[in-house]
């Protein structure tokens, strides 16, 4: 029941599935009126039952926004990254390298974008190299677990680290926060605008084994769409980031 009402409240803060809770409300109002007497008349109780058979008949030609929309790293790179950040004022990224969001030309976008407005906002967090033991499970689990490899894991969170360090010594509105976190959790995640209206966050889940790193799975959600899933990612990204041993906070100009 706790679980309910604040899904509920939730929706109604984000103003999802408002007309199904009206006519709710409405039904079991007139519902309990109907039951201490005559006190609704019955054009009006009818009319309730209707309005409920059409919310119901409208949400069975209306598409499930609910399920999840899963693909592979094509399907994302499908909607390009400048695309994505356009209107961006935060963005959130943990992987355990990064390397492959963190290239050069997607950190231009990243300066043109987000870092550009005073509120902007690049929060990462990578894998600790100073975690040896951690490093080498992941190694073996993203590099070894490939019949295609093309990337070192351990350079690569060096080479991420290194231009992480370079943008924080950029002379740009917005600041770049970066840290890195002790284990591999099994997952990638990117995050934007995480706590706005419009916001959105892709999951890339690793596996054991692919043929190659553009075949993992990826869920993208958004805070519309799907609101539970939603929050449980964006939560899962501030606990990575609060037992992450933050490295550099940028503040902007």
């Amino acid at each position: 029941m706790r679980r309910s009402v604040r899904r509920i409240l939730r929706d109604v803060r984000e103003r999802r599935n408002l007309d199904a809770y009206v006519i709710a409300v409405v039904a079991i109002v007139f519902a309990v009126l109907t039951l201490v007497g005559e006190a609704v008349a019955e054009q009006y109780r009818w009319a309730a039952i209707l309005a409920g058979m059409g919310v119901l008949l409208h949400r069975i030609t209306v598409p499930d926004r609910s399920r999840l929309p899963l693909g592979d790293r094509a399907d994302f790179e499908s909607h390009p990254l400048r695309d994505r950040l356009q209107d961006a004022r935060e963005v959130w990224l943990f992987a355990p390298s990064g390397i492959n969001l963190l290239s050069e030309a997607n950190c231009e976008i990243i300066r043109r974008t987000v870092l550009s407005r005073p509120d902007g906002v690049f929060r990462v967090v990578l894998l600790d190299p100073e975690e040896p033991h951690a490093v080498d499970l992941a190694t073996r689990q993203l590099d070894a677990g490939l019949e295609f490899p093309l990337q070192n894991l351990p350079a690569s969170i060096a080479t991420a680290l290194d231009r992480l360090a370079a943008m924080t010594d950029w002379h740009v509105a917005g600041r770049v926060e970066y840290a890195t976190f002790s284990y591999n959790p099994g997952f990638s995640l990117l995050a934007v605008n995480p706590a706005g209206g419009n916001g959105a966050v892709i999951v890339e889940l690793h596996g054991v084994g692919n043929r190659a790193t553009d075949n993992r799975m990826h869920l993208e959600l958004t805070r519309r769409a799907h609101g539970y899933w939603y929050h449980y990612w964006i939560e899962q990204f501030e606990r990575i980031w609060d037992s992450s041993r933050v490295l550099s906070r940028q503040h902007g100009e």
